[in-house]
């Protein structure tokens, strides 16, 4: 599989307009899409939100083409310098059909979400070539507890030299663990790890070879993440990849925890390339940003990830 030759998009300055798009499930709360607007605006961005943002069609925020038509018309839009999904749930992948992947590839913008728009990250990807930002959704972009990290990917120049996404040096505080040690490079891609089995066997599954697989998940007993282990090997796509990122995989069973976590342990060993655990991606406030499809540097001893445009 070749692959359009990686665009990264331009950085965020202040009094830049933010569009906001609803690519999944609506907010239980319509007053949360308000309270979003006024952080931006407070950071000192001016936002656009998508005309059919604040639409409900059931577990939807809007039909698909309702939605689809919001993603393409703040991609075609000049006076859009970024877009932010406002959360995730369920149904980026029910729009992937309909995005303009040739604008999208036309108008580079960051592309900020997590969760359901793993969807997204992958398909912008491979049909547009273009590096999209794994992080916050827009419920949760520039709070206290991401406003640092917000502006240290999305506005702050790149290193030419990389940029360090996390290292146990930096985050002593964070219980990461060495699972299989060793160095690995390769394109980082990954996100959600059952938004992105959905994504197995249709035209935006993406190429595996020679990557850095990065994946969290929440809420999903061990069983279930041990059966998507096997579905990625009966595949045959665990053989392809250089080194595994385990970001959070969150339950709040204990005892189911701790079968999780000896699930995560026993795969990476099994798989046998350079591998960490309790990486921090993932379903919190302090997830670090990943730019999703860039060059990427792991050194599983120190768990360092470095990325480079």
């Amino acid at each position: 599989m070749e692959h359009l030759p990686l665009l990264f998009p331009g950085r965020l300055a202040a009094g830049d307009v933010i569009g906001l798009v609803s690519t999944a499930s609506p907010p239980d709360d319509a007053g949360k899409i308000d309270r979003v607007i006024e952080r931006l605006t407070a950071r000192g961005f001016r936002v656009k939100p998508g005309k059919y943002l604040r639409k409900r069609d059931g577990y939807l925020a809007g039909t698909d083409e309702e939605r689809a038509e919001d993603f393409n018309a703040l991609v075609a839009d000049p006076e859009v310098k970024a877009i932010f999904a406002l959360r995730g749930g369920y149904g980026s992948c029910r729009i992937l059909p309909l995005l303009d992947y040739a604008a999208i590839r036309a108008n580079p913008k960051p592309f900020l979400g997590y969760s359901d728009n793993t969807a997204l990250h992958h398909a912008i990807l491979l049909k547009a070539g273009l590096a999209t930002f794994h992080g916050p959704n827009a419920m949760e972009a520039f709070l206290p507890e991401s406003e640092e990290e917000c502006r240290r990917m999305l506005m702050e120049p790149l290193d030419p030299a990389g940029t360090v996404l996390f290292s146990r040096e930096k985050m002593p505080q964070r219980m990461m663990k060495t699972l299989v040690s060793g160095h690995a490079a390769g394109r980082l891609i990954g996100g959600n790890m059952t938004c992105l089995l959905r994504l197995i066997g249709t035209p935006y599954a993406p190429d595996f070879r020679d990557t850095i697989l990065f994946l969290e998940d929440i809420g999903e007993k061990a069983y279930r993440i041990d059966g998507m282990f096997a579905h990625l090997r009966l595949a045959g796509i665990l053989s392809q990849v250089r080194g595994l990122v385990l970001g959070s995989f969150i339950h709040t069973d204990i005892e189911e925890q701790k079968r999780i976590e000896a699930c995560l342990q026993r795969e990476a060993e099994r798989i046998g390339v350079p591998s960490i655990m309790g990486a921090p991606i993932g379903h919190f406030p302090e997830q670090v940003i990943v730019p999703h499809g860039a060059s990427a540097e792991l050194d599983a001893d120190k768990a360092l990830l470095r990325v480079s445009a």
